[in-house]
């Protein structure tokens, strides 16, 4: 691995193009042939200059770089195109359209250090996929998988990771009960002594698998990576994709200017 992301196949780089060029994003005043090799080149020196740096750390799953191409199934995403980092982000910011039938766009980040990341802000934001079920349902296809939510208005938090089809370890604060699975060997576990200084400490008891680690960023650390961690030395490989929910949807009209 690297620290430069990787370009894309010819003919993925293609359908990208071909997307830029229907949104007007490039000088189409030449011939069409010399206006898609202008876009062309101009797309492969984005992603040859882009560089790792940190992402979002509001809502995100994550899935081992080696198994996510099992992810695009899973999760129901269809006609995806390559994109930069920069691309994938903004496309979040316009992330739905209706075509009658609500479509979505999902971006899935470059390989991090081992890792792929999966930004949805409508599905995940509006908990459409459950928690613990999509990363449930991505574990048994991708070994792996985990979730982070954090809304700080609504004071909640979760983070969960599953592997082969089950969550093994999870908190949820605003759930009942808000541990899922026994303490992970770098958790600190909290007993009743920790509650013994609270003024009616019979009321706040733990409970028996809860532990120290509620922060689902120390929980990124130790169980994949934390998007917001990512430096120019983070290993890098790959590309990042955008994909819709619907096939055939196109990826037009969501809103906003494609950025390179």
């Amino acid at each position: 691995m690297n620290t430069v992301t990787g370009l894309p196949a010819p003919d993925d780089l293609a359908a990208l193009v071909d997307v830029l060029l229907a949104a007007d994003t490039a000088d189409t005043a030449d011939t069409a042939g010399t206006g898609r090799a202008a876009v062309s080149d101009t797309a492969r020196a984005a992603f040859a200059a882009e560089r790792p740096g940190p992402l979002p750390d509001h809502w995100w799953l994550a899935v081992p770089g080696e198994t996510y191409e099992a992810a695009f199934e899973v999760l129901g995403l269809h006609d995806r195109i390559p994109v930069t980092v920069r691309y994938g982000l903004a496309a979040q910011v316009h992330d739905d359209k209706y075509t009658p039938e609500e479509v979505h766009r999902v971006f899935v980040t470059p390989e991090y250090a081992g890792w792929r990341l999966i930004y949805a802000e409508s599905p995940l934001r509006e908990a459409t996929w459950w928690p613990h079920d999509v990363i449930e349902r991505l574990s048994a296809a991708c070994g792996r998988a985990q979730v982070y939510f954090q809304d700080p208005l609504a004071d909640a938090m979760i983070w969960a990771a599953a592997e082969d089809g089950t969550v093994v370890r999870g908190y949820w604060r605003n759930s009942e009960p808000e541990w899922t699975g026994e303490p992970l060997p770098w958790e600190e576990r909290l007993t009743v002594e920790d509650f013994e200084d609270e003024e009616e400490f019979e009321d706040a008891y733990p409970e028996p698998n809860a532990s120290e680690e509620q922060s689902f960023g120390t929980a990124a650390a130790r169980l994949s990576l934390h998007p917001a961690m990512i430096t120019a030395e983070t290993p890098v490989r790959g590309h990042g994709w955008l994909a819709l929910t619907v096939a055939g949807a196109g990826h037009g009209g969501f809103g906003g200017t494609p950025q390179l």
